[in-house]
């Protein structure tokens, strides 16, 4: 990635909406962010129903008796939509704002009546971005808003379409879990990608160190740390919704939120190792490129040493041996093309010492860290799919 695109990115997740001033609860939509789609599920423990929402105003006649209502809005492109949502539910302008702006950290917030809560769910395609997904959680009713058009909650969706799912006997705040488990079980492909790429840096290195090995692995380190901070954020924010006595959380629902918080402290454990491994590659490859440097002057030491009393006798005698007092002085010397001779053996042993440093690899290496880039790409990534059935088996 060049820096003009980490730049951008960081502009993009710092970037405030609203003007320094402004009158708080103001909802200033990204300029970039997509129109919303909105889609809408009612379900119950026999009953799952896809609700169809053509314009704003069926939003409070979507919830029924006996149901869970799940309103999941995708692109934040119309404040309207927005506006109605808030006024039909009674949410708070605050939290409403907080939906638009895009650099909130992961937090849960109790309104009383429902928990506000801020989640970041990673991209496990390049660039591995970082998108905001936030959740109002009542009594019957989830409402999320995720800041693009890609759905990071295929995996839940796909649990509520099946009858016998631990979701559809649950009520709203195990809806609310079953989110916060995909998104934070999206990290473990992430993660099992770095560990990919540490291993072929690590074989890399041992075979034949490249040049450019120490910036891949100061990017590795650099997405490491940021997933580390969002990993211990959602911690702090499931260790709130464990303690915190409201009772819009059922106890059951805060016995799988344990397990949540168990994956957050296996993600941060994977998280330390591979911080270590990192810094111990960079050590290895600063070793190795310190060996091989010494390896290359005693090379060049020892030639020099056995040309250096050549030219020291070259230099006493001159080489300026009278050609006719013997055929063996110097015949060069009467030779028409003997100058051009002289030129072209300098070349020939000028090239033949490039060709053997390439030989060595001392220069013009020919494998260079893009080929780590190349080995990773054509690894696949695992989808939303497979993480909720790998999951589902360590659950």
């Amino acid at each position: 990635m060049s820096k003009r695109q980490r730049n951008k990115r960081r502009r993009k997740y710092f970037h405030r909406q609203t003007a320094p001033g402004a009158a708080p609860g103001v909802i200033a939509v990204p300029p970039e962010s997509p129109p919303p789609v909105i889609t809408a599920k009612r379900y119950s423990a026999d009953q799952m129903e896809a609700v169809d929402v053509k314009s704003p105003e069926q939003f409070s006649a979507l919830r029924a008796s006996g149901k869970v209502l799940w309103i999941d809005v995708r692109g934040l492109g119309d404040a309207r939509i927005l506006q109605r949502l808030g006024e039909q539910f009674n949410l708070h302008p605050l939290a409403l704002e907080d939906v638009v702006n895009l650099h909130q950290q992961v937090k849960v917030e109790d309104y009383g009546k429902y928990l506000f809560v801020v989640a970041r769910a990673v991209n496990n395609q390049a660039p591995y971005e970082t998108r905001q997904i936030s959740m109002f959680v009542g009594r019957d009713f989830v409402i999320t808003f995720q800041e693009g058009a890609a759905d990071s909650l295929g995996a839940v969706r796909k649990r509520l379409d099946d009858s016998n799912s631990q979701v559809r006997k649950h009520g709203a705040d195990f809806l609310a879990y079953a989110i916060l488990d995909v998104v934070i079980d999206g990290y473990f492909p992430l993660l099992e990608h770095c560990g990919d790429l540490l291993d072929d840096l690590e074989d890399l290195i041992t075979d034949h160190p490249p040049r450019g090995v120490v910036r891949e692995v100061n990017t590795i380190r650099n997405m490491l740390r940021t997933m580390r901070r969002m990993i211990w954020q959602h911690r702090e924010a499931i260790n709130m919704l464990l303690r915190d006595s409201t009772d819009l959380i059922t106890a059951e629902t805060r016995t799988f939120l344990r397990d949540c918080h168990d994956h957050t402290m296996q993600l941060v454990d994977l998280l330390e190792t591979y911080r270590e491994t990192c810094n111990d590659l960079r050590d290895v490859y600063l070793s190795a490129v310190s060996n091989r440097m010494n390896e290359i002057m005693m090379v060049l030491t020892i030639m020099a040493t056995i040309f250096i009393p050549l030219s020291f006798i070259t230099g006493v005698y001159g080489m300026n041996f009278n050609p006719k007092t013997s055929p063996w002085n110097m015949p060069e010397l009467n030779w028409f093309y003997g100058y051009p001779f002289a030129l072209g053996l300098m070349a020939v042993v000028a090239l033949g010492l490039l060709l053997f440093f390439r030989h060595r690899g001392w220069i013009w290496q020919g494998r260079d860290s893009n080929e780590l880039t190349k080995r990773s790409s054509d690894r696949p990534t695992a989808s939303d799919s497979e993480t909720e059935e790998s999951k589902q088996s360590l659950g």
